[in-house]
């Protein structure tokens, strides 16, 4: 069931409103003292007439019908009990139980909502506050300034599609299906429009268990989206913590799409995987779009497959930009296919299957990137494969410490056609690293690396002399040029 709380009351035209005031809902008044009261069935019929109105529910409400606000303003759906139920009954998928439309500055709250499918459209300044979704579906299309805060989610998801200024805040999901922030994935007209639009999303100081979190934000004929996550925590999910995937498919001539992400004081762990940023190449339109994804002050930890894991599609599109974040435990970490990445005082340690795998990519490492305890087979701290490039900025400092490979590179492993670029043994700290078969430190062909280390291997640092073991063609081990780092 998707998590679209659609309170449809069957609201028909008429020409005129009822003044504001307050009304009292149950479906046993005869237990409520306050007036007047009536079933949530009495006031569906016409609730479109109620603006300006506060309605407070008592007990439990059960709706086998659609509940539908239709352009009314100003109405409060309030619990006055210790969370009174909405109980939807309709059961039928291709209608939705609360449904409101083209509506401004609705508000529910102290509310709990049980099987229902919510929705809202053409819609603005809605607040959802201090109330709990058990099994629900929540869609949002076309609609703006959406305000979630102090909820509890059950088993529910929530869509977005074509909408702006939305936050959740302060709220927890459990055994949560799917929060999608759809940004015309759910696509209302399958057509591309000459104007500019700017969608955003914000979590902040979230709580998911059992569950994980997924954006699809499908530029469709949307411009300028934004997402900050925010103090978000994602634990013990059988899927992913995170997953966040970028599509295009309209153009405006001359106008630069452009999507940001923030992930920022955010935690995963106990999940499969931890986090997932995913971007997809479009081929045709590469000119005028731009990613910009920043992971900061994060911690991703103790997960079973991927801690950290970025596929880039090699589009040269996609900035994305990992700064003060540690990745803790996991099995491996992986970046592939990614052209612009920035590692900035990021520490990886306690990985099961090499600390950070890099596939065909290009990173930029500043400040301290620290591998430490990690273990793998060819590359216990770190692996560099398939034409990558890893280049060190002036204030780049790379430490390798206590990194095992069972089989070569202890610290790192370069296959013969990836290399770091700028390279100073000053910039490296080896110390304690071992390799079963070869490389305790470093295994892998590098030219300048080596040769930089022929000159200037006095001043790497180890926990005892370092010995080289030349060759006449170089440093060469089973048809690999390699230099190894003996304590």
């Amino acid at each position: 069931m998707s998590l679209l709380l659609v309170v449809v009351l069957l609201f028909f035209s008429s020409s005129c409103s009822v003044s504001s005031g307050q009304y009292y809902v149950s479906d046993d008044c005869s237990s409520v003292t306050q007036s007047p009261c009536n079933p949530l069935s009495v006031y569906a019929g016409n609730m479109s007439q109620y603006n300006n109105t506060i309605f407070y529910f008592i007990g439990t409400s059960v709706i086998n019908f659609t509940v539908t606000m239709n352009s009314v303003q100003n109405i409060t759906l309030h619990g006055l009990d210790q969370f009174p139920t909405i109980h939807c009954k309709y059961n039928d998928y291709f209608y939705y139980d609360v449904a409101i439309y083209k509506s401004s500055h609705i508000s529910f709250s102290n509310l709990s909502f049980q099987d229902c499918r919510i929705y809202f459209v053409y819609s603005s300044n809605v607040t959802i506050a201090s109330s709990i979704f058990g099994a629900d579906d929540v869609a949002i299309y076309e609609s703006s300034h959406i305000s979630f805060s102090n909820l509890l989610f059950q088993e529910c998801s929530i869509y977005f599609g074509y909408s702006s200024n939305i936050t959740i805040a302060s709220s927890v999901f459990k055994y949560l299906r799917y929060l999608y922030n759809f940004v015309s994935l759910f696509r209302v007209f399958d057509m591309c429009y000459n104007e500019l639009h700017h969608y955003s999303l914000s979590l902040i100081n979230v709580t998911v268990t059992n569950g994980s979190l997924v954006f699809y934000m499908n530029h469709g004929t949307s411009y300028n989206i934004s997402v900050l996550i925010d103090n978000v925590n994602i634990i013990s999910s059988s899927e992913n913590g995170t997953h966040s995937q970028q599509f295009k498919e309209c153009n405006i001539k001359g106008v630069e799409s452009r999507s940001t992400i923030v992930i920022e004081d955010s935690q995963f762990y106990n999940n499969d995987d931890g986090l997932l940023i995913g971007t997809f190449r479009d081929y045709i339109q590469l000119s005028n779009y731009h990613i910009d994804i920043t992971l900061k002050s994060c911690s991703s930890h103790d997960n079973s497959i991927t801690g950290l894991l970025i596929v880039g599609s090699l589009s040269t599109s996609a900035h994305i930009s990992v700064i003060d974040t540690e990745l803790v435990g996991n099995w491996r970490n992986q970046i592939a296919g990614c052209l612009s990445i920035i590692l900035n005082n990021t520490t990886v340690t306690n990985s099961l299957s090499t600390g950070l795998v890099i596939i065909s990519s290009v990173v930029t490492v500043e400040n301290r990137l620290v591998f430490k305890n990690n273990t793998g087979v060819v590359g216990g701290g770190m692996a560099i494969n398939g034409s990558s490039v890893v280049a060190l900025s002036p204030s780049a400092n790379l430490e390798f410490i206590d990194n095992h490979a069972t089989y070569k590179g202890g610290g790192i492993y370069l296959d013969d056609i990836s290399h770091i670029t700028e390279t100073t043994l000053n910039t490296f700290t080896f110390k304690g690293n071992t390799a079963a078969v070869a490389g305790n430190d470093i295994y892998g062909v590098d030219s300048q690396l080596e040769y930089t280390a022929s000159l200037t291997l006095a001043n790497l640092s180890t926990s005892s002399d370092a010995i080289m073991k030349p060759h006449q063609y170089g440093m060469m081990m089973s048809n690999k040029v390699f230099f190894q780092v003996n304590h």
